[in-house]
């Protein structure tokens, strides 16, 4: 009871102060064209502020002592806090290529990128055959328009030009086609 008997006595006083504080403040001559405005004497409220502060409550140190202290103690914590949480997604991390879904994952991956390769040479290989397929159908048919020139040239000229007949027991030479004529030396 003692203490609760003390700690009003130290209300009343700094209440006092207080008051002290606010005549001060009252009683000051007014700043001409400054309303609001005001002359205190200097030296009256700091010696009213040393006494305030000497009358505060020694708890009320203690208390922002022990706040600061807090702080820092709850600062350590989130660094601690975050450090681990940083830890954690690290081995975490480490840890995903050690799981058999990461090797299957890595296993099946291979055998996709094999099949795409494998597609790729197999579609290579199928547009050469057709290039040089087409390639031959467009030599022989220049040949052919070569060799229609030159009969025409012929004819033009008087000689007789005469064309070659594919029979069905003739055997068709890879460049001939059935039906292709040539020009004889006749």
């Amino acid at each position: 009871m003692l203490g609760l008997e003390t700690m009003r006595e130290d209300m009343q006083f700094i209440g006092g102060i207080l008051d002290e504080l606010e005549a001060i403040v009252q009683d000051a001559s007014g700043v001409p064209m400054r309303r609001g405005r005001a002359v205190v004497d200097r030296s009256d409220l700091l010696a009213t502020l040393d006494e305030l502060r000497g009358a505060l409550p020694r708890e009320l140190a203690e208390a922002e002592s022990v706040r600061r202290e807090c702080a820092a103690i709850v600062s350590a914590a989130r660094e601690e806090a975050e450090r681990i949480v940083q830890d954690a997604h690290r081995r975490a991390d480490d840890m995903v290529y050690e799981t058999e879904v990461y090797r299957r994952a890595q296993r099946r991956a291979g055998e996709v990128i094999e099949r795409a390769e494998r597609y790729a040479e197999e579609v290579a290989r199928g547009s050469e055959v057709y290039r040089d397929r087409v390639m031959g159908q467009l030599e022989s048919w220049f040949q052919d328009s070569l060799v229609s020139v030159a009969e025409s040239r012929q004819e033009l000229s008087g000689v007789p030009v005469r064309r070659q007949e594919v029979h069905p027991g003739h055997d068709v030479s890879e460049d001939e086609e059935p039906g292709d004529w040539r020009a004889s030396s006749a």
